[in-house]
């Protein structure tokens, strides 16, 4: 299971973002939204947008989780006798945080997970859910909506 989230995850969000890019080409091309509102469009940019956030959700959990001791979560496994010892101050999965003091009483103390991590986990998973949510309403606009180009074979005017 592990390996499926591992290696899967990633190979899924990249796929899903390079569709995701070809088809903004494609309608940059055509100049036209067409090809972007269509259920599957939408569907995968879900998946590119709540993949991206679960890379970075878990990029930033295992920055400042990976340790069941909270000890070496501060100090490393292996600490060295050189360097002043560290205390865990707070600890949060949702936003990701932990933050480290050289002081036990949390003076002076600094964050351990990177800062883009939680920005991306936010917006990717906005953008991600609000396209989930939007895939079964592209199917309702392109009915309601003719093509605009005239038939090969029609007659005009």
């Amino acid at each position: 299971m592990i390996v499926l989230l591992v290696i899967g995850l990633p190979v899924l969000t990249v796929a899903m973002a390079g569709a995701v890019f070809v088809r903004v080409g494609v309608s940059v091309r055509h100049r036209s939204l067409r090809p972007l509102m269509r259920a599957v469009a939408c569907f995968q940019l879900a998946l590119a947008g709540l993949g991206i956030a679960a890379l970075a959700f878990g990029w930033g959990h295992m920055t400042g989780f990976s340790v069941p001791d909270p000890y070496a979560q501060c100090n490393g496994l292996a600490p060295d006798r050189e360097t002043p010892e560290r205390h865990l101050v707070t600890r949060s999965v949702f936003p990701v945080s932990v933050v480290c003091s050289d002081t036990p009483d949390g003076r002076n103390g600094d964050e351990q997970v990177p800062g883009w991590v939680n920005p991306t986990v936010f917006t990717a998973g906005g953008v991600g859910t609000a396209a989930l949510v939007a895939t079964p309403f592209t199917v309702l606009l392109r009915r309601r909506r003719p093509d605009p180009r005239p038939r090969q074979g029609a007659r005009t005017g």
